[in-house]
């Protein structure tokens, strides 16, 4: 199973790249795929984000159904 990612600000430069494609061992919750990324990028640890599945922000629990566009969003700031 694999899926695009995306990575929007300082996600982006922890991760060094502004998207990839995601190749997991099977299904995947949105929480599974955090703790995923969290393995591959510690720095990202202390971080706050959301990650959106098919451009709608998603819980944990929500399952990461293909053909998916995951997306890493930091919290946003402006007016």
């Amino acid at each position: 199973m694999s899926f695009q990612v995306k990575y929007f600000g300082m996600l982006a430069e922890i991760a060094g790249l502004s998207d990839e494609v995601w190749n997991a061992g099977g299904e995947l919750t949105v929480g599974q795929f955090r703790a995923q990324v969290l393995d591959k990028y510690p720095a990202m640890r202390d971080k706050k984000f959301k990650i959106a599945v098919n451009r709608k922000i998603s819980e944990d629990f929500v399952p990461i159904e293909i053909p998916a566009e995951v997306a890493l969003l930091p919290p946003f700031a402006g007016g």
